[in-house]
C-alpha cells in the first residue's frame, strides 16, 4: 500500500494547534515498489547453478589398415596411408581439407565414418552430420555412427535426436559409462530429474570416481528434492575437493531449500572467495545479508557486482541495486544508499525510463536528507520529466516546497498526486496540512473527509475531522 500516514501522531486540533504543522510528510511512501521488492519474503531465493559444462570423448578411428568395425574399400587404402600421419598427429582440420575433394558419395562406409568424426571435431555439423546419415543409410545399425550422431546433436542443444541415437547405440550393445552420463546429462535439460539421477548412477557403477559424473548425479539430486542423498554426496565430493566453488554453491542451495539461510549464507561465502567475481551469487548473497541484517555487507558485495558485471549481468545487478535502494531508503540507512548511489550511477542509463526517474527519487531522497535542497530538486524535475506520473518524486516536491512556505508549488504536487490512485491518501492529507497553514479549515476538512471516506479504516483521522468541524462551526 503506497499511501503513507502523513499524520504520524494525531492529536486533537484546538486553537492553540491551527498554526502548527501536524506532521512532515515522509521522504518515501510506504509501499514504494522497490522497497517492498527487496524485501519480499515470499520470493524464493535461488543459488544460481548449471550443470558443469560435460566434456565427452569422441574417439576418432585413426587405424583405417587395421581391423575396424566396417572396412575401407581396397581403392581408399592410398588416401588412407595419406592422412594416417594427420590423424595420428590431431591435425583434423587438414584431414577435413582432404575430404573437400572426394564425394561422399563414392566412399565407403568406413571412410565416411571418419569423415564424420573429423568433421564433428572440427565443427563443422552440417557436413558431419549428412556424413552421418549416409553411414547409417549404408548401415542402420552402426553403432560409431549412432554415438557420433547423440554427440553432434548434443553440442546443437538438440536433445530430443540426440536421446534417440544414444539410446539405440545402448541397445546396440555400447552400454559403457559415457553413454549413460550422456543420457543422464539429457535428461537434466528435459527437467528430468529422477530419470537423470538413474542414469548418473549407472554410469557412477561402471566408472566409480569420474568426478564429471559425480557431480552430474549430485546437480541431479538437488533438482529432484533428494537432499539426504544430495547431502551425503556432497560430504563426499567436498572432502575430496574443498576448494571447489560450484560445491560450496550446492550446499548454499540445500540450505535454501531446507530455509536455513544462515548456513546457506555461509556457504555462499565461501564460495565466492574461491570465485570473488561471480556476479550472480554476490547478488544472492546480497540479498541473504539484507534478509539476516547485515545491510554493510549486503552494500559491499552489490558494489563488486556493479564493477565486475559483464554486459550480460549489468540488468541484473542494476534491477538488485534499485530493489536494495529502495529498502536502505525506506530504512533510512542514508550512508549506505550513499555509497549504492555512487556505485550504481554509471550503469543508470541502461535502465528502462521509468527506473532512471526512480533512481532519480532516490538520489533526490538522499539530498534532502544531506539538506542539499538545491541538488534534490534538480534530481526531482529530472524524474518528473521522465515521468510526470511518478508518485514519489511528487511528493517529495511537495515536502520541499512546503518546508520552504512555498505553498502554492506544494499545492500543485499535491494536487497532481491526488490523480494517482496509490498516493491520493498522502495527497489529500497533504493538501490538509496546507489548508491548515493558511487558516484554510473548510478546504483542510474537506481533504480529510475524502481521505476518511476511500480509508475507512483510517479511525485515527476521526478526532481531527471533528476538531476541524468544531473549528468551522466557531468561525461560521
Amino acid at each position: 500500500m503506497k499511501n503513507m500516514n502523513i499524520f504520524k501522531t494525531l492529536k486533537p486540533l484546538t486553537s492553540a494547534l491551527l498554526t502548527t504543522v501536524m506532521c512532515s510528510l515522509p521522504l518515501l511512501s510506504a509501499g514504494n515498489v522497490h522497497a517492498s521488492a527487496a524485501s519480499d519474503t515470499n520470493a524464493p531465493l535461488k543459488v544460481t547453478l548449471s550443470p558443469s559444462d560435460p566434456t565427452w570423448q569422441l574417439a576418432i578411428n585413426n587405424k583405417l589398415l587395421g581391423p575396424t568395425e566396417v572396412l575401407i574399400e581396397p581403392t581408399e587404402r592410398g588416401f588412407a596411408r595419406q592422412v594416417q600421419p594427420l590423424l595420428q598427429a590431431s591435425n583434423y582440420s587438414e584431414v577435413a581439407a582432404l575430404f573437400k575433394g572426394r564425394d561422399i558419395s563414392e566412399d565407403s562406409t568406413a571412410l565416411n565414418l571418419l569423415r564424420a568424426q573429423v568433421l564433428l571435431s572440427t565443427k563443422d555439423f552440417n557436413n558431419a552430420e549428412r556424413a552421418y546419415l549416409a553411414c547409417l543409410k549404408a548401415s542402420p545399425d552402426l553403432v560409431k555412427a549412432h554415438q557420433g550422431l547423440s554427440l553432434l546433436y548434443m553440442q546443437q542443444a538438440k536433445y530430443d535426436k540426440a536421446q534417440t541415437h544414444l539410446v539405440h547405440s545402448i541397445e546396440l550393445g555400447q552400454a559403457d559409462a559415457q553413454s549413460y552420463a550422456q543420457l543422464a546429462y539429457i535428461h537434466v535439460q528435459h527437467n528430468q530429474p529422477w530419470s537423470a539421477v538413474a542414469a548418473y548412477r549407472q554410469a557412477l557403477m561402471l566408472a566409480p570416481e569420474t568426478s564429471q559424473y559425480q557431480q552430474g548425479l549430485l546437480f541431479a539430486l538437488i533438482e529432484s528434492g533428494d537432499l539426504n542423498q544430495a547431502n551425503a554426496l556432497l560430504k563426499e565430493l567436498l572432502n575430496k575437493t574443498p576448494d571447489k566453488a560450484e560445491l560450496w554453491l550446492q550446499r548454499a542451495q540445500i540450505a535454501l531449500q531446507l530455509d536455513q539461510k544462515k548456513q546457506a549464507l555461509a556457504a555462499i561465502e565461501v564460495a565466492l572467495k574461491l570465485n570473488p567475481k561471480d556476479t550472480s551469487n554476490q547478488l544472492l548473497a546480497a540479498q541473504l545479508h539484507l534478509s539476516e541484517g547485515s545491510s554493510k555487507r549486503a552494500v559491499s558485495l552489490l558494489k563488486q557486482g556493479l564493477k565486475h558485471a559483464t554486459k550480460q549481468q549489468q540488468v541484473e545487478i542494476i534491477n538488485t541495486t534499485m530493489q536494495t535502494l529502495g529498502w536502505l531508503v525506506s530504512q533510512q540507512k542514508w550512508d549506505l544508499a550513499k555509497e549504492l548511489i555512487g556505485s550504481a550511477k554509471r550503469l543508470t542509463k541502461q535502465l528502462p525510463h521509468d527506473e532512471q526517474a526512480q533512481f532519480s527519487v532516490y538520489s533526490a531522497q538522499l539530498a534532502m536528507q544531506q539538506g542539499n535542497t538545491t541538488r534534490a530538486l534538480k534530481s526531482l524535475n529530472n524524474a518528473l520529466k521522465i515521468n510526470p506520473n511518478l508518485g514519489d518524486a511528487l511528493l517529495s516536491l511537495a515536502s520541499i516546497y512546503r518546508d520552504k512556505n512555498q505553498l502554492t508549488q506544494a499545492r500543485l504536487m499535491y494536487v497532481r498526486a491526488q490523480a494517482l490512485p496509490d498516493y491520493q491518501l498522502s495527497a489529500w492529507l497533504g493538501l490538509s496540512q496546507i489548508a491548515i497553514d493558511s487558516k484554510d479549515y473548510s478546504s483542510a476538512l474537506k481533504h480529510l473527509r475524502k481521505a476518511l471516506q476511500a480509508n475507512p479504516q483510517r479511525q485515527d483521522l476521526i478526532t481531527n475531522i471533528r476538531a476541524l468541524e468544531n473549528i468551522v462551526r466557531q468561525e461560521g
